[in-house]
């Protein structure tokens, strides 16, 4: 008893924090390859390289893990390099290359999940290179951020090949032509 009159939070920790608030949220970026059924939080160059022409989702997953409503969330997608947009949740800012949307009101445990498709736009490099598409949300003093990175791989030339191959054989052909051209010079005919 003593100790409850010293100490009385820590005597009565379970009535104290009953009253408590707290406010929180998460959120959580994936990505998923368009003809795949499976979303990772960021995928290898191992596992995949992206080139021109494919099609990825974002996922975006936005939950209040807090026990009071939040409201006037702000959410912002910053766009990676060649991507295209294909559809989006809310509107496309072309000057600071991103796509931005309110969530009016997340309840108590509740979720909202959004989807971004791109698709891979002219790649300038033939390497490997690592994209991020970095996601955060704002919003009743409250913020998070996520990103979800992969590899873009442009389309190579080879130095060698049946282009070489072609360009070789005019030339050979052509020199055997001047060959010819220069013999019958000569020989006066």
């Amino acid at each position: 008893m003593a100790f409850g009159l010293i100490m009385p939070k820590l005597a009565l920790g379970q009535y104290y924090s009953q009253g408590e608030t707290k406010r929180s949220l998460s959120i959580d970026k994936k990505i998923r390859p368009i003809n795949s059924n499976k979303s990772f939080d960021n995928i290898d160059k191992d596992e995949k390289s992206f080139v021109e022409g494919d099609s990825l989702d974002f996922s975006i997953l936005v939950e209040n893990t807090g026990n009071q409503e939040l409201s006037n969330l702000k959410v912002n997608d910053y766009l990676p390099a060649y991507q295209n947009i294909i559809f989006n949740p809310g509107n496309y800012d072309k000057d600071n290359v991103n796509i931005n949307w309110v969530i009016d009101r997340l309840g108590v445990g509740e979720s909202k999940v959004f989807t971004i498709r791109t698709k891979i736009g002219s790649i300038i490099t033939a390497y490997s290179q690592m994209i991020t598409n970095k996601v955060c949300v704002n919003g009743d003093n409250l913020s998070d951020c996520d990103s979800a990175s992969f590899f873009v791989t442009g389309k190579s030339v080879p130095s060698t090949g049946s282009g070489g191959i072609l360009i070789q054989s005019l030339l050979g052909v052509f020199g055997a032509g001047i060959a010819l051209v220069v013999r019958r010079f000569t020989r006066g005919y």
